[in-house]
């Protein structure tokens, strides 16, 4: 792969075959959209722990604190997207559950056709997956102007728990 490429990984790739790379809070030097189309789990996000299941959609900006726990059953695919890379992308963590059949039709989609581009190695084949990657910006950005996404308003708890996360992955590595 060529670097600071656009990729995609199942899970088990981004963990590298150890769960706790994963299910530990810790962040990450690139965006990430994680789609998750089997199991169950845990998911903790911008502070808050959060139950995660099948047709599950998670934005990961790069930097931001999180951790994610689907078990051995549990199958998805993370999207790296890296930082710089010329997408419009949300500025914060978001958490959707995706209901609608053909709209989980749509992202599984792009996906796989993503990965097949990757794996084929074929001529221009990253200009390919820069373009998958683009519409799944579009669909990310869609769906989170839906209604139904628009998070609750969060309480002083939350508010505190998020800045905390943050001001951890922005100081942990210079000590500050």
């Amino acid at each position: 792969m060529i670097p600071d490429a656009i990729e995609v990984l199942t899970l088990a790739q981004l963990s590298r075959g150890q769960e706790w790379r994963i299910q530990l809070c810790h962040d990450h030097p690139a965006h990430l959209l994680i789609w998750i189309t089997r199991g169950q789990g845990l998911l903790q996000l911008d502070g808050q722990r959060r139950g995660l299941g099948t047709h599950n959609a998670v934005f990961v900006p790069a930097h931001a604190l999180f951790s994610i726990d689907i078990g051995r059953q549990g199958i998805g695919h993370a999207v790296v997207i890296p930082e710089g890379t010329p997408l419009r992308l949300p500025q914060m963590p978001r958490h959707l559950r995706i209901r609608d059949v053909q709209v989980q039709t749509e992202l599984t989609g792009l996906v796989e056709a993503a990965q097949r581009e990757q794996q084929a190695k074929r001529s221009l084949s990253h200009d390919a997956i820069e373009g998958y990657a683009a519409l799944m910006s579009v669909w990310l950005r869609r769906q989170i102007m839906q209604d139904e996404h628009i998070p609750p308003r969060r309480n002083a708890g939350a508010r505190l728990s998020a800045r905390f996360c943050q001001m951890v992955s922005d100081r942990f590595a210079t000590g500050a």
